[in-house]
């Protein structure tokens, strides 16, 4: 049972846009991914400045929120033209939206950037804002965890025409992202982190025979993920922490 006071609402408000081009005879919409759930705003006319005005909301309890936050869930959200004679929908760019960033107090709305952003002549962006606010509709003994189909960790390798060991991260340099399969089945955006958060006794790993300078030694910690290098340097009792964040496709 959760109480009322654990029920919160994610609020994402998609407010207007700037440095658009006009295109008289599309539309522009905002879809927004979070969780598995996707909402969208309302189609706007293509003006230079298309003003959305729309508030997007999930229901999520504080645990839940407090494993997204660990995870750096991201909310994606991506912006279409429509044609509404032939009800095309062109992809425009997207934002991805930190939800550590959401709080229970009011903040000011920023200013986001379209990323991989086909109107490349111009910097077209999205004033947003995202709040947590108190469900105070949801009744004490509503939430039910929602069940995670079943898996078996094989990927139907009929679904693409290619075989699963043939699939490889491939680095995306203009869009900053590693792509997990064919370009045109690639819909979903994830975030992937590696953290070395602590080490302790390092100094039983220098030789006895060793001498030491008289400031204390540095040690260099290296891993490679997809291709990537990284190397962190460290005293001999660490206590930062660091991530390495990829945007992938699958």
């Amino acid at each position: 049972m959760v109480s009322k006071s654990d029920q919160l609402l994610i609020v994402v408000s998609i407010l207007e846009g700037r440095h658009f081009p006009k295109r008289p005879k599309h539309m522009l919409v905002v879809e927004a991914k979070f969780d598995g759930e996707q909402l969208a705003t309302d189609p706007v006319n293509h003006t230079d400045q298309p003003e959305f005005a729309t508030e997007l909301a999930w229901e999520i309890d504080r645990k839940a929120l407090h494993q997204h936050r660990l995870q750096r869930t991201p909310i994606k959200l991506q912006c279409f033209a429509l044609d509404p004679l032939s009800s095309a929908k062109e992809t425009i760019g997207y934002i991805l939206l930190d939800l550590r960033t959401a709080q229970e107090t009011k903040q000011a709305p920023k200013w986001y950037q379209l990323l991989s952003n086909k109107y490349t002549k111009f910097k077209s962006e999205i004033q947003i804002s995202i709040a947590l606010e108190t469900d105070s509709k949801a009744p004490a003994d509503s939430f039910k965890a929602k069940g995670a189909p079943p898996r078996d960790g094989k990927v139907p390798a009929s679904r693409f025409g290619l075989d699963p060991k043939d699939i490889v991260a491939v680095l995306n340099e203009e869009g900053g992202y590693h792509q997990i399969g064919p370009a045109e089945y690639c819909t979903d955006f994830f975030i992937m982190s590696v953290t070395i958060a602590f080490a302790t006794q390092l100094e039983q790993l220098i030789p006895c025979t060793m001498k030491l300078p008289e400031r204390q030694p540095e040690f260099f910690f290296y891993y490679s993920l997809l291709g990537n290098d990284v190397t962190l340097r460290s005293s001999l009792s660490i206590s930062a922490q660091d991530c390495l964040v990829f945007f992938c496709r699958k």
